[in-house]
């Protein structure tokens, strides 16, 4: 029950479950957690769920706010790949990736507040997410060593450089963020990955932050 429950309802076909169960009204339902029939379908197209669907997903704390089952499911399906992508709350990164060891368990993504410690779970590390100091995705491999990257600065990195416009927006050899001067408010795992993305960009970096050690 509740939200950690929720992948029992939607992974009951993927290991042999005859029967799930949703609720036909979000505002009407008997116990916590339950997903509506139309999340089941529309969002994690359960219909298509079987033996040999990849499990990927979201690792945060908290989780259910977050829109990423909704646009990664909708990826998967557009480019055929069998997988469902689900919300997964947890309250420790290092139990919750030794508690779902299987190989189904294939792949995620990190959020709040898992980003640094999740360094610590990775058996390898892209080479920017180690000197990032914080991990985005995390891959299981077949031999079953959990192989831990960062994604993050990329997406916030080019937000940013589109946000400021000018010529360099779309040039990867020119920045409009070169010889600015970038504020990042924050040294969790975000901030650590947006203040070393400008870094390489050419920026002069100011960080804000409660704690100083922190981002040593």
């Amino acid at each position: 029950m509740g939200e950690k429950g929720l992948m029992s309802r939607v992974l009951s076909p993927k290991f042999g479950g005859y029967l799930t169960f949703g609720s036909l009204d979000a505002t009407k339902v008997s116990a916590p957690g339950q997903p509506t029939v139309e999340e089941l379908i529309d969002i994690y197209n359960i219909r298509r769920i079987g033996p040999d669907t990849k499990v990927l997903g979201v690792i945060a704390n908290p989780v259910k706010q977050s829109k990423s089952p909704v646009l990664h499911n909708t990826c998967l399906q557009s480019v055929g790949y069998n997988a469902v992508y689900l919300p997964l709350l947890a309250d420790n990164i290092a139990r919750f990736l030794s508690t779902y060891s299987s190989p189904d368990f294939s792949g995620f993504s990190c959020s709040l507040p898992f980003k640094v410690d999740a360094v610590q779970c990775c058996h390898e590390h892209d080479p920017v997410a180690k000197s990032i100091g914080a991990i985005s995705t995390i891959i299981r491999r077949p031999d079953g060593k959990l192989v831990g990257y960062n994604n993050d600065y990329i997406g916030a990195i080019s937000a940013i450089e589109d946000g400021i416009g000018g010529p360099g927006s779309k040039n990867a050899a020119v920045t409009p963020l070169a010889g600015r001067l970038l504020v990042v408010v924050g040294a969790g795992g975000a901030g650590k990955a947006i203040a070393y993305g400008a870094k390489e960009k050419g920026a002069r970096i100011v960080v804000a932050n409660r704690t100083y050690d922190q981002f040593l």
